[in-house]
């Protein structure tokens, strides 16, 4: 990451190929979450999933609600979950909907709902269980 942080800070270059243009710091920073999802880093890929979905603005909404379903799972996987920020995160995910229709999406809501589960009896994980199941259609 440091890697890529650091030819992305050295700016474009005539030898790059034309698809790097699709990323932004936006897609920068939620990849970077990614990868610290992966590292097992759930608070830090919180951070940057925010930072990522702060940077897209009010442009490419797949994009935010991707990242907005991802800071949902990061603060649920934590050692310590903040289920009020899983929620919270979840119920903006959700919103997209009707808007962004797309299938990556609707697993992504899904799993939130799996991770979320066992912790149902969290009211405000129980809220956004049953916006869930109003709302997303079944697998």
């Amino acid at each position: 990451m440091v890697h890529a942080h650091n030819l992305y800070a050295k700016g474009p270059r005539d030898a790059d190929p034309d698809w790097l243009a699709f990323y932004v710091p936006a897609e920068l920073a939620g990849l970077e979450s990614l990868c610290r999802a992966d590292l097992g880093q759930h608070a830090r890929a919180a951070g940057g999933a925010e930072q990522a979905v702060m940077l897209f603005a009010d442009g490419h909404p797949r994009n935010r609600a991707l990242y907005t379903a991802d800071i949902a799972l990061h603060h649920a996987r934590t050692s310590a979950p903040d289920l009020d920020a899983a929620a919270d995160a979840a119920h903006r995910a959700l919103a997209y909907l009707p808007d962004v229709r797309s299938e990556r999406l609707l697993r992504a809501l899904r799993d939130i709902a799996g991770t979320l589960q066992p912790h149902h009896r969290t009211a405000s994980v129980a809220d956004y269980l049953d916006a869930h199941r109003a709302t997303v259609p079944a697998a």
